[in-house]
C-alpha cells in the first residue's frame, strides 16, 4: 500500500470515528475524501438523515418489491461497487436509517421521510407499501417468540439499518460497522416484549468484534484523546446492555472501565445542609462530588463554562413549588463545603453526565426497592441537573427524578406533571435532531410509547384509572387495558375488549394468552401454543405456572422446558422449573435449572441454596458445600442457610466453615430459640474432630482447630446459653482433653444443676432415670478428678462430701415417689459406696 493510499484509508477511519463522537471533520482530512463523503458526514452530524438516505447508493433510483426490506437490501448490496467511498456511504446509510428510526420512536421531532416515499410518489401506493412493509418487519424483527410492539413507527428503517450494518463484507471493510450494528441490535431488543438469548449472544459477539476493530483491546492507558473517547462510549454502551439483561455486576465493571478511560472522578459523600424551609439545624446530606478531566472539558463541544449564559433550548423543567420542601438542598457555608463547591455544582462533560446516570441506574438494580435506595439515587440525579449540557441527558435526568419522586406525598404531583411534559416534548421542535441523538446511545432512555405507558402506570398508582385506560387504549396495550377494567371491577368489559379483538385476529397467540390469564382457563394457553406452531413461549410459561399451582409438577416441568428452549433468559421460569423438579424429585432437571438461575443472577441466594439441596440429594456434597458458601455470602442474616452450610461442612470435613456457620446460627437464633439454636450432634462432631485429631480433605490435623473450638464454646455459646446439660457435657469432654481438670469438673457439675431444674423429675420416671444417670456420671467425675493436682493443689479435696450431697439431694427429692424403682436403688447403692470409702 502506497503512502497516499494509507493516508486516504486513515482519513476514512477518521471520518467514521467523527460520526460516532459527533466531531466535525478536520479540513486536512476532508481534503483527502470525496466531496460526497464529506457532505454525508456533515449531514449525519447535523441530523439530516433524510438527505443521507435519499442520495445513498442503496436507495437512489429504488425500484422493485420492497415489501420484504431485508431481502430487498441484500439484493441491492449485491449490485453495488466495492470501493472505499461506496463502503462508507453504505455504512452512512445504515447509520442514517438507524438514527431516523430512533428519531421517529424515541427522541423526536417528527421525521419528514418514509421509506415508501423512496419507491413511489403515489400516495395510495405509499400507504399500501407501508402497510405491507410494516407487517413483514413485525415478523422479521421478532425473535425467540418475543414480538415487536405493533405500533412501532417506520420499522422498515430499523430492518434496513440492521441488514446493512450486520453485512459481513461491510463489517470487514469498515472500521465502525460492528459498533453501529450492536446499537441497531440493542434497539431491536428494546422493541421486544422480553429479553432474548439470541440477541444477547449476538450483542456479545458484536462487542468483541468492535473492541478488536476499534483497537481497544490493548488501549486502556492510551493518551490519544479520540481513542479514549471511543473507549468511553464502547464501555458505557456495553455496560447499558449488561444492565438491560440484568447482569448488574458486569455492568458495574464496565462503568468503572468507562470512568477510567474518561478520567472522570466522583464520590458519594455527606455535606451539611437543609432540605426544608423551616429547618432550624443542619443535617448531613448525601451529595455526589464529581469532576471531569480538565482536558476533556475543554475539548467537549457540548460543554459550557459556568459563566456561559445557558439560553439553549432544554426540556420543560417543572419547579416543585412546595410550601415546606426546598427546590434543592441548601448547603451550609462551611470551609469543607466551600472547598467542594466546584465538585458539587461545577460543570461536567456530557459523557461524564451520562456515566453518572448509568451509575445511578446501577444503584437501583443492585439494591432492594425501598426508601434508602431512593435516597442514595437522588444525589446522582441532582448532580447532573445542576448544569445539563445536552437536551437528551437533561431528559433522562428528569425522567429519573420523576421516578424517585413518585412515592412521596409532597413530590408526587410534580412527578406526574413532569412525566407528562416529557411525553409531550417528543413532538416539540425546541431542539435540534443532532443534539437529541448526540448521546442517545449512552443513555437507557425508554421509547415514547414506553414513557407513555409509564405515565399511565403513574396515573393508576394515583387512582386515576380512567386516564390510564385512555392511554392504554390509544397505545393498544390490551393487556394493560384488561388490568384497568379489572381494577374498575368491570371484568365483563375486559372480556368484551378481548372478544372484539379476537374477532379481528382470531389467530393471535398473545390474545389467547391474555384471555387465559383473565379466565384462568388452561385450554386458552394450549390454544395459543398450537396456533403459534409451538413457538409462543409465553403460552407455555403461563400454562406451567397454572399447573404448578395445581400441583401437577410433571406437567409444569414439561411446559417450562418447552418455553425455555425457545427463550432461555427468564430467570423466574428457571426458578419455578427448579422448584417443580425438586418436588417431583427430578434432580438432574432441578440442578440444571438452578445452575441457570445463578448464572443469570449470580446474587440469587435462594437459587444457590436450592442448588445445594439438590446436590445433597445427588450425593454431590462437595458441590453442595460450595453452593451454600455462595448462598450465605449473599444472605448473611439467613440462619437457615447457615444451618444448611454447617451440616454439609461437617459431612465433607470442612470444620472451620462448620465452626463459623454454627457461630452465625447461634448469633442469629439464640434470642428466640435459646438452647435450640445449638445443634448438639454437630457440636459433638466438631469437638470430636479436635479430640480424635481427624484429618480433613486436605490432610490437615483436627487439633489445629482447638483454639477456634474453644472460642465457639466459651465466647459464642456459653456466653449466651447456660442451661443446657448437653452443652456442658460436651464442654467437660473438651476441657478434659485439654487437661483443664478443674474446668472439666465445673462444667460437669453445671450440667447436672441444669437437669435438676426440670420439674418433671418428681412426676415422670423417664426424666428421673435420666437425671439419675447424669448424677452418677457427675459423681464418677468427682471421683476421677477430685484427687488430681492442678496448679499445685487438688482439683477438689472434698469430692466425697460433694458427691454424697448430690446423691442425697436427688434421693430426698423423689423418696416418696420413686423409692421402689431401679434408678433409686442405683443411687442408694452408690451413696453407700461413698460412705464406705
Amino acid at each position: 500500500m502506497s503512502a497516499l493510499e494509507e493516508s486516504v484509508q486513515k482519513a476514512y477511519v477518521t471520518a467514521e470515528r467523527s460520526v460516532i463522537l459527533n466531531v466535525a471533520l478536520d479540513a486536512e482530512v476532508a481534503e483527502q475524501l470525496p466531496a460526497v463523503v464529506v457532505e454525508t458526514v456533515n449531514d449525519l452530524l447535523k441530523g439530516r438523515y433524510a438527505a443521507v438516505i435519499r442520495r445513498s447508493p442503496v436507495f437512489i433510483d429504488a425500484t422493485g418489491d420492497a415489501t420484504d426490506m431485508v431481502d430487498w437490501i441484500n439484493q441491492r448490496l449485491a449490485t453495488l461497487d466495492q470501493d472505499a467511498a461506496t463502503d462508507f456511504l453504505v455504512l452512512a446509510t445504515g447509520i442514517a436509517c438507524l438514527n431516523a428510526f430512533v428519531q421517529v420512536n424515541w427522541t423526536g421531532p417528527m421525521l419528514d421521510l418514509t421509506l415508501a416515499q423512496l419507491f413511489t410518489a403515489d400516495k395510495p401506493a405509499q400507504t399500501d407499501l407501508q402497510k405491507k412493509m410494516h407487517a413483514t418487519c413485525l415478523q422479521t424483527l421478532s425473535v425467540d417468540s418475543a414480538e415487536v410492539y405493533h405500533l412501532t413507527g417506520e420499522l422498515g428503517f430499523l430492518a434496513a439499518a440492521r441488514t446493512l450494518l450486520l453485512s459481513e463484507p461491510l463489517r470487514k471493510q469498515t472500521h465502525t460497522a460492528s459498533f453501529w450494528a450492536a446499537r441497531a441490535v440493542f434497539i431491536q431488543q428494546q422493541l421486544l416484549d422480553d429479553p432474548t438469548g439470541t440477541l444477547q449472544e449476538l450483542l456479545v459477539s458484536l462487542a468483541a468484534e468492535t473492541k478488536q476493530r476499534l483497537d481497544l483491546a490493548n488501549d486502556a492507558s492510551s493518551d490519544d484523546t479520540v481513542q479514549a473517547a471511543l473507549r468511553v462510549r464502547y464501555e458505557l454502551e456495553k455496560a447499558l446492555v449488561f444492565s438491560y439483561f440484568g447482569q448488574d455486576k458486569e455492568a458495574f465493571e464496565k462503568m468503572k472501565d468507562a470512568q477510567a478511560a474518561s478520567g472522570f472522578e466522583w464520590s458519594l459523600t455527606g455535606a451539611l445542609g437543609r432540605r426544608t424551609k423551616f429547618q432550624q439545624f443542619d443535617v448531613s446530606q448525601l451529595v455526589v462530588l464529581a469532576e471531569s478531566k480538565k482536558s476533556d472539558k475543554k475539548q467537549d463541544a457540548n460543554a459550557k463554562s459556568d459563566d456561559d449564559d445557558n439560553d439553549d433550548p432544554r426540556p420543560e423543567t417543572l419547579d416543585l413549588n412546595d410550601d415546606t420542601l426546598l427546590e434543592k438542598i441548601s448547603f451550609t457555608q462551611t470551609d469543607e463545603n466551600d472547598q467542594n463547591k466546584e465538585r458539587r455544582v461545577g460543570n461536567l462533560s456530557v459523557i461524564d453526565q451520562c456515566l453518572l446516570l448509568a451509575f445511578c441506574l446501577n444503584v437501583k438494580n443492585t439494591n432492594p426497592d425501598h426508601g434508602i435506595t431512593t435516597e442514595e439515587m437522588k444525589p446522582y440525579v441532582a448532580r447532573v441537573l445542576e448544569n445539563c449540557n445536552n437536551w437528551m441527558v437533561h431528559t433522562m435526568a428528569l425522567l429519573l427524578r420523576t421516578r424517585l419522586e413518585a412515592h412521596k406525598s409532597r413530590t408526587v404531583e410534580r412527578s406526574a406533571l413532569q412525566l407528562q411534559a416529557l411525553v409531550d416534548q417528543v413532538k416539540v421542535e425546541d431542539s435540534g435532531v443532532e443534539e437529541r441523538l448526540a448521546y442517545f446511545y449512552d443513555l437507557l432512555l425508554p421509547s415514547k410509547w414506553e414513557m407513555e405507558r409509564e405515565l399511565a402506570g403513574r396515573f393508576m398508582s394515583l387512582g386515576v384509572v380512567r386516564s390510564a385506560l385512555e392511554i392504554f387504549e390509544r397505545l393498544e396495550m390490551w393487556e394493560d387495558v384488561v388490568s384497568c377494567y379489572q381494577m374498575l371491577e368491570q371484568p365483563e368489559k375486559a372480556k368484551q375488549v378481548l372478544q372484539r379483538l379476537m374477532e379481528q385476529d382470531p389467530n393471535s397467540p398473545k390474545l389467547w394468552c391474555i384471555l387465559g390469564d383473565v379466565e384462568k382457563n388452561p385450554d386458552h394457553w394450549r390454544k395459543a401454543w398450537e396456533i403459534s406452531n409451538h413457538r409462543f413461549a409465553r403460552a407455555m410459561r403461563s400454562l406451567g405456572s397454572y399447573l404448578y399451582r395445581q400441583n401437577d409438577m410433571q406437567g409444569c416441568i414439561e411446559c417450562y422446558q418447552k418455553a425455555l428452549e425457545i427463550n432461555p433468559l427468564f430467570e423466574g421460569s428457571w426458578y419455578v422449573l427448579g422448584c417443580a423438579a425438586i418436588q417431583a424429585e427430578e434432580w438432574e432437571i432441578g440442578a440444571r435449572a438452578f445452575r441457570r438461575v445463578v448464572s443469570l443472577d449470580n446474587e440469587q441466594a435462594e437459587g444457590w441454596n436450592n442448588l445445594a439441596s439438590i446436590y445433597v440429594q445427588m450425593d454431590r456434597k462437595p458441590d453442595a458445600f460450595l453452593a451454600l458458601q455462595q448462598a450465605t455470602k449473599l444472605k448473611f442474616d439467613n440462619w437457615k442457610m447457615w444451618q444448611n452450610l454447617m451440616i454439609i461442612a461437617v459431612d465433607v470435613g470442612q470444620f472451620p466453615d462448620a465452626i463459623w456457620a454454627m457461630q452465625r446460627v447461634v448469633e442469629l437464633r439464640w434470642d428466640k430459640a435459646r438452647e435450640r439454636a445449638v445443634d448438639i450432634q454437630v457440636l459433638q462432631v466438631i469437638v470430636e474432630n479436635v479430640i480424635q485429631n481427624w484429618e480433613d480433605p486436605h490432610q490437615r490435623e483436627g487439633r489445629r482447630l482447638s483454639g477456634q473450638v474453644q472460642r465457639l464454646l466459651e465466647e459464642v455459646i456459653l456466653s449466651r446459653i447456660t442451661n443446657s446439660p448437653d452443652i456442658w457435657r460436651i464442654c467437660s469432654k473438651f476441657y478434659l482433653w485439654q487437661q483443664r481438670y478443674t474446668d472439666a469438673l465445673e462444667a460437669t457439675v453445671k450440667g447436672y444443676r441444669a437437669v435438676m431444674h426440670d420439674p418433671r423429675i418428681e412426676t415422670e420416671i423417664g426424666v428421673f432415670e435420666d437425671v439419675a444417670t447424669v448424677a452418677l456420671e457427675t459423681v464418677d467425675m468427682y471421683e476421677t478428678l477430685g484427687d488430681k493436682e492442678q496448679d499445685g493443689a487438688p482439683v477438689c479435696s472434698d469430692w466425697r462430701y460433694q458427691s454424697r450431697q448430690i446423691i442425697k439431694g436427688l434421693l430426698g427429692k423423689v423418696r416418696d415417689i420413686f423409692e421402689d424403682t431401679e434408678p433409686y436403688d442405683r443411687l442408694k447403692e452408690r451413696l453407700e459406696d461413698l460412705k464406705r470409702s
